[in-house]
């Protein structure tokens, strides 16, 4: 299963920075435009984004660019100037007038050809299932040069379980089996802007398990036909994708509204589900949030929507390529 993929071979393939971040202006010497006022701009991808992975670990392949859509904006009024799409390359050339432009770059997502400004690309919105084939990555440079370098961010957030152990401090607990049946997100954003904050309008998995087609290994980790932990922990590394849930503050009424994001571990303990969910608080775009160890040492839940962890966790919102930002470095129940 691609979701259980080593992690140790987690590395990052592209150049990333944050997609609210304003990159300062080249300081190449202007272009002469032709006779026509424009000039040729070749825009690529900063960093060693390939087109195919090297290797087969799950954020390798979803990192590939399958597309690019590039943009010209004016610096004046931030109409569009110009637009070219390129597909499995990282690297595009377009006409422009002459003069300081803003250009943008936007990864692996559905057509924007209807776009007109500026603040029609920052105000798109995106779904999470835009991102089963391949992250969408958003990146934006100010620039009067012929050689445009972007650097693009994911808008997705990953989220990792490294390890389950059971150490229970009830012997009669400890002595039955305790099979930890699957590892899923709840409570999961299912659309966002391209760029700045916004309100989500899709949720996944409201306080429960759920299916979601096309996202399945994005949100669940199912275990077939189970792991035992009462013969060793679990430990290979379960990691998702969701998109940015800033909901402040959290809740667990029965009637829906917007909510953490929590991640559950599910465990079948002497034949009755227990649930051990944990607050995912504050997550951001391109961050990457890992759990070292979830110790269960007591029943757990009956509700996969209320938290049992005293150690919800916050978060440094500064961005990286797939920030790590730990939760804890290790959970006890």
């Amino acid at each position: 299963m691609r979701k259980i993929a080593f992690f140790a071979a987690v590395a990052a393939t592209l150049c990333t920075a944050a997609c609210n971040k304003d990159f300062s202006s080249t300081q190449t010497p202007a272009p002469i435009p032709d006779e026509d006022g424009r000039v040729e701009v070749r825009l690529s991808i900063k960093g060693d984004a390939p087109t195919k992975s090297a290797n087969q670990d799950i954020d390798a392949e979803l990192s590939e660019i399958k597309s690019v859509q590039f943009f010209a904006f004016n610096s004046d009024d931030e109409k569009l100037d110009a637009y070219v799409k390129v597909t499995n390359t990282n690297e595009g050339v377009m006409r422009v007038k002459a003069g300081q432009k803003k250009y943008w770059a936007v990864v692996n997502a559905p057509d924007l050809t209807q776009i007109l400004t500026l603040n029609d690309l920052k105000n798109t919105q995106t779904l999470l299932s835009d991102n089963t084939d391949g992250f969408v990555m958003v990146g934006q440079y100010n620039s009067n040069a012929t050689d445009v370098p972007i650097s693009v961010s994911r808008i997705a957030t990953r989220v990792i379980l490294k390890k389950v152990t059971a150490a229970f401090t009830n012997p009669a607990e400890a002595a039955m089996d305790c099979i930890l049946k699957r590892i899923y997100l709840i409570n999961v954003v299912g659309d966002a802007k391209l760029y700045g904050d916004s309100t989500p309008t899709i949720w996944h998995a409201k306080r429960q398990y759920e299916e979601v087609s096309g996202l399945t290994e994005h949100l669940n980790t199912v275990l077939s036909p189970g792991h035992n932990l009462k013969n060793g922990a679990y430990e290979i590394p379960s990691i998702h994708y969701c998109y940015p849930n800033l909901q402040q503050p959290d809740t667990q009424s029965t009637t829906w509204s917007p909510r953490f994001t929590r991640i559950v571990a599910e465990v079948e303990l002497g034949g009755t589900t227990y649930y051990y969910p944990i607050n995912l608080q504050y997550i951001n775009s391109n961050k990457s949030y890992e759990i070292e160890n979830l110790t269960i040492t007591r029943k757990g839940s009956t509700d996969p929507d209320i938290p049992i962890t005293v150690n919800d966790g916050t978060f440094d919102i500064s961005v990286a390529n797939w920030t790590v930002v730990p939760v804890t470095s290790g959970v006890n129940i």
